[in-house]
């Protein structure tokens, strides 16, 4: 209860700040009727929280007693209301209402753990203790909710569609009836009997202890299991009814339904946020949540028991002292605004402005502020003090209209008009961009003739554009052309001379560019020299080198070998001396054999290549003459080589 008092009163401090609505929005709430009606389905769920009476002392000599605890579970609301509201205030964003509100409630009531064990007398009036156990006692409760709202109301609307209403005040309750239905629940009925003395004789007397004696007489489910575990015990309490006790199990009441109405409702709360849809400016639909909870007080039945004999059924209601109900969930419903419409002057409160971002382009306009959102409007204006121009419309949310793809000009006489509403702006004027030639580059003839160009960029592309231009004093006809994409026009064919006077026109816009003059092509360049080649010198003394017992000759030493045959060539008095070289690794004799095979292959290589063998001669020296120490890996590498001598 305090957390839905909190939130209500969150609500109702909150709904000022809602209603601050800009002032951009002309399809407030003031330009609407004061009155309204709204009609609401509702649906969605119920709770009830019951406090009852204490019931054990109404059983008489009551023992181990546990009356239950009872519970309302899968509680269901649906119904309606209709209200009538009143708003106030300029803006009339709150007001007054009130109207009727019907609910129907549904659940279920359930008392879990019941038993009692009371002193009781049977038909045959013998004094004993009856035992009685509650099985699934659930009442059906069907609820009828009458009530009278008085609620502050608060509407707003965003625009021509949308709009917000929350309803929170007070519930006066006329009535809450319950319709209970039990069929579900039975009891089970037992005994417990103690023999006494009395009158001279022996009679039945009432066991008060907690515990019953084992020497009273059990007819009790428990009992008669252990004494007869295969027996049937419907048939034993049968019999043992037949003759006058008061037992038996799954009884159900003899009468199972009836009604109970709460004897008092206090005040309760109500709260209703909306949605609303307009249709119009008279209709609307809603669509929102309620909550309402109400605090209901009630007389619980004197000297009330749940069940006193056999087939004997009390509704559990009727031990209610108080119960708070809630019903919460989703409304659906339409509302109709009546009375006279109030309607505010029009007003353009501002007019912005936008001029051709090119000259003799018709992209500007202009902007009018302060109107109705959403709304038709015809503009009318003059163009130039010409004949007037209407523009037709609607307004954007924000209560704007624009009207664009206007030229460059003078605009007067601009109104604003929506039905019988009119409004005045103040005049436009819309001027075109200066034209100007940013740069100009020149190309001058390359050869003789009229060959060279002119550049000028800056312009407005796929604009005409029509060039005026004189030569060495002369005026010629203007150049036509379409600006291109990067904004330039290029002339061509021009001839050498000099150009002034230059006007580039765009439309009813033109640009100055300045003069320049066109040279005559310069005399063709000498033809370049021819390139020097420089031939690079080879020393055929070098060391020809050898793999390990190999004797073919790398072709990286073949450089070596054609240097030696074209010096060998240019001069046929020369004769080559080849000396073959091994290193240390094998026997002498057979380093030598292997040095003069090396000295062998130089020469077979220098015979490929036109030298008469005649001219060379060779020798080998196996590993007597070391360029280098045989000791290293290195070393021997040096020394596997053959050297060409150059002999006169």
């Amino acid at each position: 209860m305090k957390t839905l008092l909190c939130s209500l009163a969150i609500a109702c401090t909150s709904l000022p700040a809602i209603a601050q609505t800009p002032a951009s929005h002309k399809h407030a709430d003031s330009l609407f009727s004061r009155w309204v009606i709204d009609v609401n389905a509702l649906g969605g769920f119920a709770t009830q929280n019951f406090t009852t009476a204490n019931s054990a002392a109404n059983y008489p000599n009551a023992l181990n007693m546990n009356t239950g605890q009872l519970k309302y579970v899968n509680g269901a609301s649906y119904g309606g209301d209709a209200q009538l509201g009143f708003f106030f205030g300029k803006k009339r964003h709150f007001g007054l209402g009130t109207g009727f509100m019907y609910l129907k409630e549904q659940g279920n009531a359930t008392l879990d753990n019941f038993h009692a064990e009371y002193q009781a007398t049977d038909g045959n009036g013998n004094i004993y203790r009856q035992v009685v156990t509650g099985n699934n006692i659930k009442e059906s409760v069907n609820s009828t909710n009458l009530n009278i709202p008085l609620v502050l109301k608060y509407k707003t609307r965003f625009s021509k569609h949308w709009g917000f209403t929350a309803d929170a005040g007070l519930l006066f309750n006329l009535q809450m009836n319950n319709a209970y239905d039990t069929k579900s629940s039975s009891f089970d009925y037992e005994a417990i009997y103690k023999l006494g003395t009395g009158d001279g004789g022996t009679t039945s007397v009432y066991d008060n202890s907690p515990v019953a004696s084992p020497s009273d007489w059990f007819i009790t489910k428990a009992e008669f299991l252990k004494n007869n575990p295969t027996g049937n015990y419907q048939d034993y309490v049968n019999a043992k009814r037949a003759l006058g006790f008061n037992v038996g199990q799954g009884i159900m009441p003899n009468n199972h339904t009836g009604s109970t109405s709460y004897t008092s409702g206090s005040i309760g709360l109500l709260l209703q946020p909306s949605i609303n849809y307009y249709l119009s400016d008279f209709v609307a639909l809603n669509l929102g949540a309620y909550y309402m909870v109400q605090p209901f007080k009630n007389n619980a039945q004197r000297n009330y028991t749940l069940t006193e004999g056999m087939g004997a059924y009390s509704s559990v209601l009727n031990n209610v002292t108080a119960s708070t109900n809630q019903a919460y969930g989703v409304n659906f419903g339409v509302r109709f605004f009546f009375g006279r419409k109030q309607h505010t002057p029009l007003v353009i409160s501002s007019i912005d402005q936008t001029s051709p971002t090119q000259c003799g382009l018709c992209n500007g306009g202009f902007t009018l502020h302060g109107l109705p959102a959403n709304e038709a409007v015809a503009v009318n204006y003059n163009l130039n003090s010409t004949q007037p121009i209407r523009y037709s419309a609607m307004t954007d949310a924000d209560g704007q209209v624009k009207i664009a793809n206007l030229c460059a000009g003078n605009y007067t006489g601009i109104t604003a008009s929506m039905g019988k509403r009119n409004a005045a702006g103040k005049p436009v004027t819309l001027t075109d961009p200066v034209l100007t030639i940013s740069s100009q580059s020149i190309t001058n003839p390359e050869v003789p003739g009229c060959t060279g160009s002119v550049k000028f960029s800056g312009l407005y592309a796929g604009q005409s554009a029509a060039i005026s231009y004189n030569l060495n004093g002369s005026a010629q006809p203007a150049f036509q052309g379409v600006v291109n994409a990067d904004n330039s026009i290029t002339m061509n064919g021009l001839c050498e001379g000099k150009y002034t006077g230059i006007v580039a026109k765009l439309n009813n816009c033109s640009a100055n560019g300045a003069d320049f003059t066109l040279a005559a092509p310069l005399p063709p360049p000498p033809p370049p020299a021819p390139p020097v080649v420089v031939k690079k010198e080879v020393d055929i003394s070098a060391p020809i080198l050898f793999d390990v017992n190999k004797t073919r000759v790398h072709s990286s030493s073949m450089p070596l070998i054609e240097q030696a045959a074209e010096e060998l060539n240019e001069n046929e008095n020369l004769s080559l001396m080849i000396d073959g070289h091994a290193d240390a690794s094998g026997p002498e004799p057979a380093n030598r054999v292997l040095s003069i095979e090396r000295a062998n292959a130089v020469k077979a290589e220098l015979t490929k290549r036109g030298i008469s063998p005649k001219r060379m001669k060779t020798k080998g020296h196996g590993s007597s003459i070391p360029a280098a120490t045989n000791s290293t890996k290195d070393g021997k590498q040096e020394n596997r080589r053959a050297i060409m001598t150059i002999v006169p």
